[in-house]
């Protein structure tokens, strides 16, 4: 799943600041279910990974 630079920040906003890490081109949001690492792309502005990893938890 991938978000432009102004749809992240409005999600970010939603949560606890306190949940939220970041470095260098990565954004790391502490679940307390796993976390949810957002890249900076080229082309797709932030993406992550979340979503199709935790289906492989639940389903595979």
């Amino acid at each position: 799943m991938c978000l432009t630079g102004e749809a992240l920040a409005l999600f970010l906003n939603l949560l606890d600041p306190g949940l939220i890490s970041s470095d260098a081109g990565r954004i790391i949001v502490h679940a307390t279910e796993g976390q949810a690492v957002w890249v900076l792309t080229d082309a797709d502005g932030w993406c992550t990974m979340a979503p199709q990893i935790d289906r492989l938890a639940r389903f595979g």
